[in-house]
């Protein structure tokens, strides 16, 4: 047991002054020699004096010890006030741990940090222990442990809210010896520091995002001098840190822009402190460049502007990617020339522009026939046709017009500065000049026309959609009249147009309303002028246009896909019509029914034409079918499988058209036909055209020696009927011999004829 000194001191203080007076005051009395009642009464006084005495001495030892008791108290509270104060202000808590008892003190302030009381704390290390993290527990008491053997300790780990989340403690304390060097308390502070944790780590971030951005960063004082920057900056523009660190962006500036630029910057940035947009500054080899920037202005606590921010990006290669994507946008990839987007825009601020007094031209141009090159040599020759056609269009052009690739192997052109048609018939016909000599693609030698139309603005349009559909309109009249050759807009083709539209909508209406017609056209025997046959062809009974001939609805039909509906309507109702003339013994040895390239191209022909004569009655031999040429030469394997099947039925086949088409002699040979039709395109200068007759001979003769008949179609005087029987033409069609009428003037017409109708002699009007 520890022996206080003071006390010590007092009570060895005490015995020496009781003693003395015991002593002293027993010998005074003795030598005063007082009698025994005397005596006995001084010394009671004595003793009442040494109680009074001592009670004077230990009120005044208390006292003192009292008010040195009471201000050490007060210092002590003072104290502890103003820890408590400093601990609130710091927001941190106190721990204590008695190493004796192992037992922990926690304070008010340490427990609110937890959201917690002191009893759910506990005042165990083992209790507290539950509150750590998972992760960071082991951690934490090793350290704890290793602490007990230094002077000081420090710590960080994450302890569990009341909330349920973890608030990460920051603990540091220092360990207490007795005075003969044994541990005696564990004593120190914790304070939440998860904020702190949560700034440093966005601070590290920051700075990471600062270090590795691929933007440029610059940062100036309120001065406008630069005092930091980032590696981005240093890689877009030249600059090391060293160099640019104390300078001004001004070093920066590209001299591209004027001060009224830069005057907007500051005015922004004054107003509503940012500023974004594109500007051009220049690097540190002198390449100027396009950056995206955006800066900001840094105001202290107080308000003041203390820093500015600009962080940017190289645009270069944006700027690079706009002006490809641009490029693509407008341009065809095929030929590099303007695509139809760009020409619209141009035909429009053409028209912006544009005056009766200066007018401008808009020529579209198709090539003829190049699906034919495309399908039977390949799209590759046919993209490098496309190609060529473009190059040499381009070179044929006069300086100032716009050649653009439309789409397929249409063409537009655009003049802004030839308004009158003769200077537009000129340029078109240089472009149909150039196109003469032949390409020499890809080991092949081609041959290639067009077609072109024109439209002249403002007189025949004053708006880019009208300007390009009057010249489409032209060009489609070009194509209708042979190819080869340009045409000018006229408003007749927009009422052609028109009309073509508004029959489009009515020729459904009148396939279901029956208004469709058979007409048969007499098929002549040229040596002998018997009838041999019929041609059925269809017409229109038109309700308000009366009867319409098939130059008029049939390219319609092929339009919008009708004309294979039609084609078997035919068949069926020429069919049923031929089965009444062999029962009334009065018709014809066969009907011929044409079939149109769309239905031919199905590839199910046979199997229809076996179902129509099925379903009529009709005996195969008594139905020729007529392909054109061209149908056949689309696709020629596919052609003779087909036709082969047809032959199989027991049906007449015979080309029609011929001449016109394509055809090679070896594959004519292997076709399963039997019958040739000479095109009255040979027939209608006949016989005074040397180059028809020529044709017309040669086909004649090139059918007879493939054992096949010849039929010359379109037949209008008795001198071309004269001329094709001396040239041994087996049979004649047209005008000459008769006009296409219903079955029943037909019928009586032929039940009529007894006799036959002379080589020369017509048989109608």
């Amino acid at each position: 047991m520890r022996i206080d000194a003071t006390a010590l001191r007092l009570t060895l203080g005490y015995l020496v002054l009781a003693a003395l007076w015991v002593l002293l005051s027993d010998r005074f009395l003795l030598a005063l020699d007082l009698s025994s009642s005397h005596q006995e009464g001084l010394q009671s006084l004595k003793g009442l004096l040494f109680v009074i005495l001592t009670a004077a001495l230990l009120y005044t030892t208390l006292r003192r010890h009292t008010i040195r008791y009471n201000e050490k108290k007060q210092a002590l509270s003072a104290n502890e006030e103003r820890l408590r104060l400093a601990l609130e202000a710091s927001h941190s808590g106190l721990w204590d741990m008695d190493m004796a008892s192992q037992r922990i003190f926690f304070s008010e302030c340490y427990t609110d940090l937890l959201g917690i009381d002191q009893a759910t704390l506990g005042h165990t290390r083992e209790q507290w222990a539950t509150f750590l993290h998972p992760d960071d527990r082991e951690r934490v008491l090793q350290k704890i442990e290793v602490s007990l053997q230094l002077p000081d300790y420090q710590n960080t780990y994450r302890m569990r809210h009341a909330d349920g989340s973890y608030r990460w403690i920051h603990s540091r304390g220092r360990l207490l010896f007795t005075a003969d060097g044994k541990p005696m308390r564990f004593i120190g502070v914790v304070s939440d520091i998860t904020q702190r944790r949560t700034d440093e780590d966005s601070l590290r971030q920051a700075a990471a995002v600062f270090d590795a951005t691929q933007e440029g960063v610059l940062v100036t004082d309120a001065k406008r001098r630069i005092v930091h920057i980032n590696p981005a900056f240093s890689r877009i523009t030249g600059y090391s840190r060293d160099e640019i660190i104390g300078q001004t962006p001004g070093l920066l500036k590209s001299g591209r822009h004027g001060e009224a630029f830069y005057q907007d910057i500051w005015k922004s940035l004054r107003k509503h402190g940012t500023w974004a947009g594109e500007i051009w500054n220049r690097r540190k080899s002198g390449e100027i460049y396009p950056q995206w920037q955006s800066i900001r202005v840094i105001h202290d606590t107080q308000g003041n502007i203390s820093h500015y921010v600009a962080v940017f990006s190289d645009i270069t290669a944006l700027k690079r990617s706009q002006r490809e994507l641009d490029y693509l946008a407008h341009h065809d990839p095929l030929s590099n020339l303007p695509n139809r987007l760009l020409f619209t825009e141009r035909v429009t601020h053409a028209l912006e522009r544009s005056s009766t007094e200066q007018p401008g031209t808009v020529l579209l141009i198709d090539l003829d026939h190049f699906k034919h090159i495309n399908e039977s040599l390949g799209h590759n020759v046919g993209d490098l046709l496309l190609r060529a056609v473009g190059e040499r269009l381009l070179k044929a052009i006069p300086s100032g017009c716009t050649l653009a690739r439309l789409g397929g192997d249409e063409f537009g052109l655009l003049q802004d500065q030839c308004g009158e048609a003769a200077l537009a018939a000129e340029l078109a016909q240089q472009l149909l000049h150039s196109l003469e000599a032949p390409f020499c693609l890809d080991s092949h030698e081609l041959y290639i026309s067009a077609s072109i139309g024109i439209s002249l603005f403002p007189h025949d349009a004053d708006s880019v959609e009208q300007v390009l559909r009057n010249a489409d309109s032209a060009l489609f009249k070009a194509k209708s009249s042979g190819r080869e050759s340009f045409a000018f807009y006229e408003q007749e083709l927009t009422d052609y147009a028109r009309q073509r539209v508004e029959l489009a909508s009515s020729l459904r209406h009148a396939f279901e309303n029956e208004e469709l017609r058979v007409f048969y056209q007499p098929l002549h025997d040229l040596r002998d002028g018997q009838v041999v046959g019929f041609e059925a062809l269809v017409r229109w009974q038109h309700p308000e246009r009366g009867l319409l001939p098939p130059g008029e609805f049939i390219p319609i039909a092929e339009d919008n896909g009708m004309i294979g509906a039609i084609d078997l309507w035919v068949l069926e109702q020429a069919c049923r019509q031929m089965v009444r003339w062999d029962q009334s013994k009065s018709g014809p040895s066969f009907v011929a029914v044409n079939v149109s390239s769309r239905l031919f191209g199905r590839g199910e022909l046979d199997l229809r034409v076996a179902q129509v004569l099925a379903e009529t009655g009709l005996a195969p031999a008594k139905l020729e079918l007529e392909v054109t040429e061209s149908a056949v030469m689309d696709d020629p394997a596919a052609a003779l499988s087909l036709l082969t099947r047809l032959q199989a039925l027991g049906v007449r086949l015979a080309i029609d058209d011929f001449g016109t088409g394509y055809s090679s002699l070896a594959r004519l040979k292997r076709l399963p036909v039997h019958k040739l039709k000479l095109d009255q395109s040979f027939v209608r200068g006949l016989p005074h055209d040397s180059e028809d007759a020529a044709i017309a001979r040669a086909v004649i003769t090139l059918g007879h020696s493939l054992g096949l008949k010849v039929l010359a179609e379109g037949i209008e005087a008795a001198e071309q009927a004269e001329f094709l029987r001396n040239l041994g033409c087996d049979y004649g069609q047209g005008y000459h011999f008769g006009r296409p009428q219903p079955a029943a003037p037909v019928t009586a017409r032929h039940a009529d004829e007894s006799n036959p109708v002379p080589p020369l002699g017509p048989l109608a009007d």
